[in-house]
């Protein structure tokens, strides 16, 4: 093996980039990893040859170079894990070749063997915490220095917006667009900042994003998102949850609105913020995307929920149920006062017949105790329909 360590390094090499793509970077990071594969062989070998107690092994100092330099570069464990697992069944290959073993041979390939598996893990769970140490030490400090130029501009206390720019290399010129993320409750928080990362490029790409955006974690499984956007855009959570979709991305996204300049950076988070609670508040009643635009009005009133269940309550009465025949009678309602109270715009919104929608309606405004006509009526159901629409049995009675 050492004899042909060159050749093998090489091969190796080329393997790796081709089946880990995300190893694939420039020419700093690919001659690390050529160092890495070559101090491994060496390694190895030696290893193999010596006997060397598992306790006493020691992962090559390029090995432990290359794993903390991927952790600066966000690069996941799991592409680096991978590069070791394919280097260790090539090793083997080749290795089991040059045995050529016969019938009594067969306790040598056995040992052999084990011991290129007990290199192999001894080294990976060396690299992994050579990895993840590095990656605590520089997400902290990056994070902790952006986090506290971002609370500064938030707060107004920032005296220099030219210098703050340079230390989260985000410009606060334009027009920005905040969102608060969180994953779903299943994605683990080892994937977590994976599962950031890519739900930021989706989110850069589908708002046509100027410049990088900006990321500051609130804690290990939330995170602050600002994008720069060309003026006058507009943000569909429709077209955004279904790049996440596409993505099979599982993470909730609270947005807010275009604003410009500091004080828009500012403003946008603020709504994107209120978006969040209502999100929490519904308790996973709202889609994967939702826009300040789409809850501005609920956001306002949520601000006090014991006196909106209170408005809720009274507005709605025996509608303000939170079971299933009255959550269907509200979403009717709240369907045919948002098409004009219009009983064909409602069914062809709801695609279901006409007397249909019109015996719902009925039933509800029964159950409300209200009509139609009456002064000022629509606008207390619209207002009180949302609030329920959007919050659930955070502003309903229960059964």
């Amino acid at each position: 093996m050492l004899t042909q360590r060159d050749a093998f390094a090489a091969a190796l090499f080329e393997v790796t980039l081709q089946e880990v793509s995300d190893l694939d970077h420039d020419s700093r990071l690919r001659a690390l990893l050529e160092a890495s594969i070559s101090e491994n062989i060496v390694a190895a070998v030696n290893f193999l040859e010596h006997g060397t107690p598992v306790e006493e092994l020691d992962a090559p100092t390029a090995a432990l170079t290359y794993a903390r330099t991927l952790a600066q570069r966000d690069v996941p464990l799991s592409a680096l894990i991978r590069a070791y697992r394919i280097g260790h069944a090539r090793f083997l290959d080749v290795a089991l070749g040059l045995i050529n073993p016969t019938a009594d041979q067969m306790d040598v390939v056995l040992h052999f063997v084990s011991r290129a598996a007990a290199y192999i893990d001894k080294v990976c769970e060396q690299v992994g915490r050579s990895y993840e140490a590095e990656r605590d030490r520089w997400v902290s400090s990056r994070s902790g220095l952006r986090q506290q130029s971002v609370n500064e501009i938030l707060s107004g206390t920032s005296n220099d917006i030219r210098q703050a720019e340079q230390t989260l290399a985000y410009a606060l010129d334009g027009t920005h667009v905040a969102l608060e993320a969180w994953p779903h409750i299943d994605v683990s928080g080892f994937d977590v900042v994976k599962l950031f990362d890519d739900a930021s490029k989706v989110v850069a790409r589908t708002l046509k994003a100027v410049g990088p955006p900006l990321i500051v974690p609130n804690d290990e499984r939330e995170v602050r998102m600002w994008f720069r956007v060309p003026p006058a855009s507009v943000v569909a959570s429709t077209e955004l949850g279904r790049a996440l979709e596409a993505a099979q991305l599982q993470v909730h996204l609270a947005v807010g609105s275009p604003e410009d300049g500091v004080a828009g950076f500012r403003r946008s988070l603020h709504q994107a913020e209120r978006v969040k609670e209502i999100k929490l508040a519904g308790a996973g009643r709202a889609p994967q995307v939702v826009t300040y635009r789409e809850v501005a009005p609920v956001a306002l009133m949520a601000a006090d929920l014991p006196q909106l269940r209170a408005y809720v309550l009274a507005a709605l009465g025996g509608l303000a149920v939170d079971d299933e025949r009255s959550a269907t009678l509200r979403e009717t309602l709240r369907v045919f006062l948002d098409h004009n109270r219009s009983y064909a715009g409602a069914a062809e919104a709801m695609t279901l017949h006409r007397n249909s929608i019109q015996y719902r309606v009925q039933q509800a405004l029964a159950s409300c105790g209200r009509h139609l006509d009456e002064p000022g009526v629509v606008f207390e159901l619209q207002a009180a329909l949302e609030a329920a629409h959007w919050l659930g049995g955070a502003v309903l009675a229960k059964p």
